[in-house]
Formats: structure tokens, sequence, C-alpha cells
């Protein structure tokens, strides 16, 4: 393997390569980054990704629509072309008015964010008090949650994370949430999907 000469004080004899592949100079102490040797690649530490891979469940995903609901968000989580849009076509009466603008949106507006319609409602109607859930009440649609997630386990379709969460929330006392959020309107589904959490949990 060919050792380049230091940059820094021109000898050679003393340049080292480190465990990252970059080569120091023992004499001066200069350290080179633009020497990789391709042995050395396989070996970075940088190499390996930053976040390990996060595995997909269930509990996760419904966890994230609770989280949404109850506003735990940030302003950036709704692309700024959405904001636009709907800034736009303001002032709105309630949600019902900015579903209606979101449902007229352009093909560029790809993520219209509906389920944020608690933090887009909150956002662009002053006038309406968005209601929020507690931590016991967020507990409580969790533990509902996973009684859900275990009675599918036979491979069958999941039910929509939108009907589990206007169901969970009216289980717990909480149906004041439901007019801000967005709901499946097929009547078909709606009717499957409610007897089956019915069996679940009676």
């Amino acid at each position: 393997m060919h050792v380049p000469t230091c940059k820094g004080c021109r000898k050679q004899s003393g340049v080292r390569v480190t465990d990252i592949g970059s080569t120091v100079c023992i004499h001066c102490g200069t350290e080179e980054f633009d020497f990789l040797n391709p042995m050395y690649g396989r070996q970075l530490p940088f190499c390996v990704p930053l976040m390990p891979p996060v595995s997909y469940t269930r509990v996760k995903r419904f966890r994230k629509y609770l989280q949404r609901a109850s506003m735990q968000q940030s302003g950036n989580s709704v692309p700024e072309c959405t904001w636009r849009w709907l800034f736009t076509g303001g002032p709105y009466s309630g949600p019902g008015a900015i579903v209606r603008r979101l449902k007229r949106a352009p093909k560029h507006i790809r993520k219209k964010c509906y389920d944020s319609l608690p933090l887009l409602t909150k956002t662009l109607c002053p006038q309406v008090d968005v209601p929020t859930l507690s931590e016991m009440d967020k507990a409580k649609a969790l533990t509902a949650f996973r009684t859900l997630d275990d009675a599918y386990n036979k491979g069958e379709p999941f039910v929509s994370y939108l009907f589990a969460l206007e169901f969970i929330l009216l289980r717990i006392g909480r149906g004041d949430i439901l007019p801000f959020l967005n709901k499946i309107q097929c009547k078909k589904r709606r009717h499957a999907y409610r007897q089956r959490l019915q069996k679940i949990y009676q």
C-alpha cells in the first residue's frame, strides 16, 4: 500500500494510516482525510447508519395519530406549500371548511395533512376552542389500542387507524375530539369496522 508524503513536514517515514482511513504524521501531527484506502471503506465508523433501523409496529403508528389528535407536533410537520394553500383560502369557520379546502388542493400539494386537522384548526380558526387530550387520556387510548392490536393476530387486514382512533376516543369518553379529526366516509367500511371492534371490546 502506497503511503503519501506528509503535506505538513514533507516526510514520508512518519505517516501512519488510522483506523478510520485518514493519515497522520507522527512528526508534525498533520492529519489528512483525502487519502482513503478502499480496504478501510467497509470498516469506517461513519459508514454505519447513524440511526439504526427502527422496526414498524402498529402501536407506534397509532401513537403518531394520537399525538396529532392532541396537537403534539411541530408546525414544520405541515409543509409550507400546504400552509400557503390554506392561508390563501381563509378565513375558515371550522374544521369542516378546512377539510373542504384541502380536498380542492392542486396536485403539487401532495401532503394534505388531514391527520393534523386539530393543529390546522387551532391555527386557522382562532375563534374555535380545540379540545386537547391529557396524558391520562392518551395512556387509556394506547391501552385500548393494544387490546385491538392483540386481536388482529391471524393475518387479517388491519382496521383503519382513523376509525380505530375515532372508536377508541369514544370508548374512553373523549368524543369531543371527533369533530376535529378526519374520518373515513365509506359507510360499508365503517359498519364492518364497528362490528369487528365491538366484538373485540365486548
